[in-house]
């Protein structure tokens, strides 16, 4: 099992063993998948689809749907006007600007609160057990005790791996409880003035319900420490993947000048000598080919997220027995000739050709009702069937915005060393791929967009503070 970026070597496996194939990792098996029609086929159940694992997809579909979208849009946007404030005050790093900044639209759609009205660290510490979280996840890096359960029985002094999981439980459960409490509080402010705030965060939504009488069945209410997880797994859906894509979009753009001046022609199209707002991303066709593009060229989640079987299976003549953990290889699936012209290369375009960036040579529908009705999906970085991430068009549309009003604004160059975008050397090996050093450097395109970001920036933040109490 190759230990670094596994992706890669599945995809070279794929090429001698096929587009499914399977590694013995001890007691367990472990099966890649490298092409999109064996997911498209949905023959094969993954997890536990339980009332639990329900109401946990309902409550997110509250912020990440449509509806929650079209609901926090305004929010959606302050936030990204300040985030393009930002980017030429060189304070702190861009990395850590947009990391601060996908983290604080879904924190007040979850908590209820601003990052600025919450104790100080509150963003930082969820960033860091979310990280430390998600090493546990990367492909082979698990502890050998999830290969041979025996091992659970080795004194801690030895099996070190026992130190870390607790040392990350902490962390997670101290960041889920911070949550909790700032919901509770926004519940407790609202239930002494019901018309104080326009914008309810989700904890305090489900506490109003669970405190409803015969809304929600007590055998059924969530836990405070539920509660907590339900807002730090919300965000996390949304939040890492959001920056990785925002660093690599903005990279792209400082190492393909080409490519910036397309989207920048277009933006002053649609939104003239203002900033973009959020009613004309419809029209930004190009600019949604390019994050797509980013999305395929260099996908955040390349292995997606491991899952598990919840019985034992058949596929294709392939007997798969309960407990057995697939991944499906994104990297791979969004790198096949058959489907992509050039999959090497960075190009936007196929994306304003076919919805889906796919040949137009091969069988594959060209619209995307018959696309959907035939089970292909556009990318493979948010999963696949019921397990799908949530978080996939919260994503897609907090990066439209940022990157529409920051093409709108500045000129995006590469640092005085260059740009590296290769995948084995510039990016982090993590469950999240994003790159290792994407300080690019901004500088406003002239004065008056300067002055008009800063007007926007004001403008959007009045409003948020509207919505919020």
């Amino acid at each position: 099992m190759p230990m670094s970026k596994p992706f890669l070597k599945f995809q070279e496996w794929s090429k001698q063993y096929g587009d499914l194939f399977s590694l013995k990792m001890a007691a367990g098996n472990l099966v890649i998948i490298n092409n999109p029609k064996i997911v498209q086929d949905k023959a094969v159940p993954v997890l536990q689809y339980d009332e639990y694992y329900t109401r946990w997809r309902k409550t997110f579909n509250h912020i990440l749907g449509s509806a929650g979208i079209k609901r926090l849009l305004p929010l959606l946007e302050a936030e990204a006007s300040s985030l393009c404030q930002d980017l030429h005050r060189g304070e702190s790093s861009f990395k850590y600007r947009v990391r601060s900044w996908s983290v604080a639209v879904p924190m007040v759609a979850t908590s209820g609160q601003r990052a600025e009205n919450l104790p100080p660290g509150f963003a930082d510490q969820f960033l860091h057990s979310q990280e430390e979280m998600l090493r546990f996840l990367i492909p082979g890096s698990a502890p050998l005790v999830d290969y041979f359960p025996i091992l659970k029985y080795v004194p801690e002094v030895i099996a070190h791996w026992k130190k870390d999981a607790r040392r990350v439980k902490k962390l997670v459960r101290a960041s889920a409880m911070a949550f909790y409490q700032a919901g509770r509080e926004q519940y407790e402010q609202m239930s002494e003035d019901p018309g104080a705030v326009r914008v309810e965060g989700l904890i305090a939504r489900l506490l109003r319900e669970q405190n409803t009488p015969d809304v929600v069945k007590p055998e059924r209410k969530f836990t405070a420490l539920e509660l907590g997880y339900i807002g730090q797994t919300a965000i996390g859906a949304a939040a890492d993947t959001t920056a990785a894509t925002l660093l690599t979009l903005m990279c792209c753009f400082a190492a393909f000048p080409h490519v910036l001046k397309k989207a920048q022609e277009e933006v002053d199209l649609v939104a003239g000598k203002k900033p973009p707002t959020g009613d004309m991303l419809g029209q930004l066709v190009y600019l949604k080919a390019c994050i797509s593009e980013v999305l395929r060229w260099r996908p955040v989640t390349p292995s997606a997220l491991p899952h598990t079987l919840s019985q034992d299976d058949q596929y294709d003549g392939y007997f798969f027995p309960k407990g057995t953990t697939f991944i499906a290889n994104a990297w791979a699936m969004h790198r096949d000739e058959n489907d992509y012209e050039k999959p090497d290369k960075f190009m936007p375009e196929r994306f304003v050709r076919h919805p889906y960036g796919l040949r137009h040579d091969n069988d594959t529908p060209t619209t995307e009702e018959d696309l959907e009705r035939s089970g292909r999906r556009a990318l493979y970085n948010f999963g696949f069937g019921r397990r799908r991430c949530p978080g996939e068009q919260f994503a897609f549309t907090t990066v439209m915005l940022a990157a529409s009003k920051a093409v709108w604004a500045f000129d995006v160059l590469p640092p005085p060393g260059g740009i590296d975008l290769s995948i084995e050397t510039g990016y982090k090996d993590d469950i999240v791929a994003e790159p290792l050093d994407p300080n690019v450097v901004f500088k406003f395109r002239d004065a008056s967009r300067e002055v008009a970001l800063a007007e926007d920036a004001s403008r959007t933040a009045g409003v948020a503070r509207e919505m919020l109490g």
